[in-house]
């Protein structure tokens, strides 16, 4: 029986560097050619993202959003604004 501890996973996966990065600024692409152009809230192990102040590009449509949830299964890339040192947001995520 597979059972994930998701404090290891906080850890060491992906999520602990993005957890480093929340109050920045990021462009989530998304499965079906859509972004979303927002500030990180939170994200968990399994990638679920929570979002503010979002706008959701579709094609040539646009939707402002306060708050937006994105499942991890639907991330494809995460774009950041600035630089961010890999190191210290992954130290900081880990706390």
């Amino acid at each position: 029986q597979y059972r994930m501890d998701e404090r290891k996973v906080m850890r060491e996966g992906l999520s602990s560097f993005l957890n480093g990065l929340k109050g920045k600024k990021l462009l989530v692409e998304m499965r079906g050619e859509k972004y979303a152009n927002g500030v990180l809230e939170d994200c968990d192990c399994f990638l679920n993202l929570r979002m503010k102040d979002v706008s959701i590009l579709q094609g040539t449509e646009t939707i402002s959003l306060r708050s937006f949830f994105i499942r991890g299964k639907f991330v494809r890339f995460v774009h950041m604004e600035d630089y961010a040192d890999i190191v210290a947001s992954v130290r900081k995520g880990i706390r």
